[in-house]
């Protein structure tokens, strides 16, 4: 494995919601640091945080190592679907990981 790095670009959306540059930086940090470590190449991120009603909801899709990726997390907390949204979004890429080493 080489030693360059991914280069990692995310896109974050408001909806429903004032965009504050805190947790734009906490979204973008958070989602950077996983997939930079869980992806082989440069990864472009679309992240939508709305609110509906008295949820706090966060969506992310992105495509990597040749799958499209989705996922969607919602708590009463944004930094919570944040925190919830990485998790998912990590486990998705090791099952994908490991169904590709499977296959060879």
């Amino acid at each position: 494995m080489g030693n360059k790095a991914n280069i990692v670009n995310i896109n974050v959306t408001f909806r429903n919601t004032e965009a504050t540059e805190p947790l734009k930086n906490y979204a973008t940090d958070k989602l950077t640091t996983c997939l930079k470590k869980l992806t082989h190449q440069d990864t472009e991120a679309s992240i939508v945080l709305s609110v509906e009603k008295k949820r706090q909801v966060a969506e992310i899709s992105f495509h990597a190592d040749g799958t499209h990726f989705n996922g969607s997390e919602a708590s009463e907390n944004m930094y919570k679907s944040i925190d919830a949204l990485v998790n998912s979004v990590t486990e998705q890429l090791r099952r994908n990981k490991e169904k590709l080493t499977k296959k060879h």
